[in-house]
């Protein structure tokens, strides 16, 4: 079992070209375990671990709302039935020069952390982009724009609890 979720911040000296960009992605991306997702979105790694085994659960059930497990589980982040909403919400923006880049971890099957990471510092030199120290944390304004209603609240433990409440319910609330 991983001790913390694979994740990589990373900086862009240039705005990033959003089609240019994720049509570099898709041919450098080493499976669709791989996906990027904006700045202020990924916050805890309960919370990715939560959208990991919700969108990983779903695609092998059969009963995912996207084709792909890396929209998958964006989608289940960003807490909507709608992929394209999810990607506005969870996704990189046109521009973006920071973000996230993720490994969706197959908790099934044995794993190397060391090749893992290896495989995403070399993704992200092939797209020329600079990994940082950068260390997730709790982001009202990334909650919101994930779609997380939280009422002037701002104790992190309740808004990470709001934002694992967002991922369980995207299955449950069509209306979003």
């Amino acid at each position: 079992m991983w001790s913390t979720f694979p994740c990589w911040a990373w900086n862009s000296n240039n705005p990033i070209d959003l089609k240019q960009f994720v049509n570099a992605f898709q041919e450098s991306q080493p499976s669709e375990r791989w996906v990027f997702c904006g700045n202020e979105v990924a916050q805890t790694p309960r919370q990715l671990w939560t959208a990991a085994v919700v969108s990983s659960r779903n695609i092998e059930r059969s009963t995912a709302q996207a084709r792909t497990l890396d929209a998958e589980f964006l989608r289940v982040l960003a807490g909507t039935h709608n992929v394209s909403e999810a990607f506005r919400r969870a996704g990189l923006a046109q521009g973006a020069r920071s973000g996230w880049l993720l490994h969706i971890p197959n908790i099934d099957e044995p794993h190397n952390d060391d090749e893992v990471t290896s495989s995403a510092q070399s993704l992200l030199t092939k797209l020329g982009l600079t990994s940082t120290e950068d260390s997730l944390r709790i982001n009202q304004n990334g909650a919101e724009k994930l779609g997380v209603t939280l009422d002037g609240e701002t104790e992190p433990i309740r808004i990470e609890a709001a934002l694992i409440g967002h991922i369980l319910l995207a299955d449950v609330n069509s209306s979003q």
